[in-house]
């Protein structure tokens, strides 16, 4: 694991304390950002800033932080070494999830750069596999279904709320899940998810 990733509260925390903002770039994000915990952190908190949130003050960035600590301390080597850590950070998360009704399982990938903007009832389960530069609103669910695995979501997806991605099923690039839809099967890139089940709605006007 990268010192990048074993130092990552403290480094957040002196990024923080900057009054200079990051700058944010969707297009880019994901090559910068790479596989790292800390970068990907980073890369949340000037989403919400960029887009108007204190980030600290938002349910949804403590959920994402959280979940970035524990992906970072189930990397570390030997794994005894950081048991003590994660057991809390398992706690600290079915907490956050009490108060929150935030619930991220920290065997997700997530890329860079995902904003929640509300708190929740959210749900993503551990087998859900979502880009860079996502948007995820209050009152969804990425769960399993009949089939083994999870959704894959690709790069710059705008997830509505009261929204269902249900079992192995995959989102294109810049694909928009409308609010209150039920996503069972795949969403072409760009393409509009809409209804219950979703029917799918070539791209009519400018992405968010």
């Amino acid at each position: 694991m990268s010192e990048s990733n074993l130092y990552l509260p403290r480094k957040l925390a002196a990024t923080l304390s900057a009054r200079a903002p990051l700058k944010y770039d969707r297009n880019t994000v994901k090559a910068w950002a790479g596989d790292n915990q800390w970068r990907a952190c980073q890369a949340d908190w000037a989403r919400f800033r960029q887009n108007g949130y204190s980030a600290w003050g938002s349910e949804g960035f403590w959920a994402l932080f959280l979940y970035r600590l524990q992906k970072a301390a189930g990397e570390l080597e030997p794994g005894w070494l950081s048991a003590p850590a994660r057991l809390v950070l398992r706690i600290t998360r079915k907490l956050l999830a009490i108060v929150t009704m935030i619930d991220i399982d920290p065997d997700a990938e997530i890329g860079p750069g995902l904003i929640i903007p509300h708190g929740g009832p959210i749900r993503v389960h551990g087998a859900t596999k979502i880009g860079a530069d996502c948007a995820l609103h209050h009152m969804c669910t990425i769960g399993a279904g009949p089939r083994p695995g999870g959704a894959t979501i690709g790069d710059h997806v705008f997830i509505g709320c009261h929204s269902s991605i249900i079992g192995k099923v995959t989102i294109g690039d810049g694909a928009m899940i409308a609010a209150n839809s039920l996503v069972i099967s795949d969403v072409p890139a760009g393409y509009t998810a809409i209804g219950v089940p979703a029917k799918m709605l070539p791209e009519i006007s400018p992405r968010w």
